[in-house]
């Protein structure tokens, strides 16, 4: 019987290695309102996405899809990454909305009202986070806080071409009226 017990044991953690999941802490995320400049209200909404680390941009999945704010801040502690192990890295991102209204359960339905500007939304920058197991949780990971506003914050590459057309139409005036010479 006693080598029965021993056998089933050793199997039992034997296999636990395979079927363990990564586990990820996050510090509490201050959301600032972009209108008022305080921290955003308890009727703002986030969610936690996460991705393999080095993945192509719109590779995110959600962890969590929605946690109401608590004095301003996106609060999610410890959350099970399933699919890796502990050790792993992966990059997480924090989206956050207002749904004062309660149309916007999930940031799916949330990022489309956003950029019609319809709402107030925005997102935290992603980082990496490196998972640990339930019983060693990894020390959490600091996510810059971020402010929500209803415009989305136009793109690096935006401005660049924007640069690049005013400058153009620029040169393009200057060169349409040909200057006289006095002498």
């Amino acid at each position: 019987m006693k080598t029965i017990t021993f056998v089933l044991l050793t199997a039992v953690f034997a296999s636990a290695p395979a079927h363990a999941q990564g586990v990820i802490t996050l510090a509490p995320v201050p959301v600032t309102n972009g209108v008022t400049g305080t921290l955003a209200s308890s009727s703002v909404w986030a969610a936690l996405y996460y991705r393999p680390y080095g993945a192509p941009a719109g590779s995110f999945t959600p962890l969590v899809t929605e946690v109401a704010l608590t004095n301003g801040y996106a609060r999610f502690g410890s959350v099970v990454v399933p699919g890796y192990a502990a050790g792993t890295g992966v990059e997480v991102q924090i989206p956050a909305w207002d749904n004062s209204s309660g149309l916007y359960r999930d940031w799916t339905q949330a990022e489309p009202a956003w950029l019609g500007g319809l709402i107030a939304a925005g997102a935290s920058m992603p980082v990496e986070a490196l998972t640990g197991s339930v019983l060693l949780p990894p020390s959490p990971t600091v996510i810059p806080g971020f402010t929500i506003s209803l415009v989305p914050e136009p793109s690096s590459a935006a401005l660049g071409l924007l640069a690049i057309g005013l400058t153009c139409a620029a040169f393009r005036r200057k060169n349409q009226f040909p200057t006289s010479s006095y002498q």
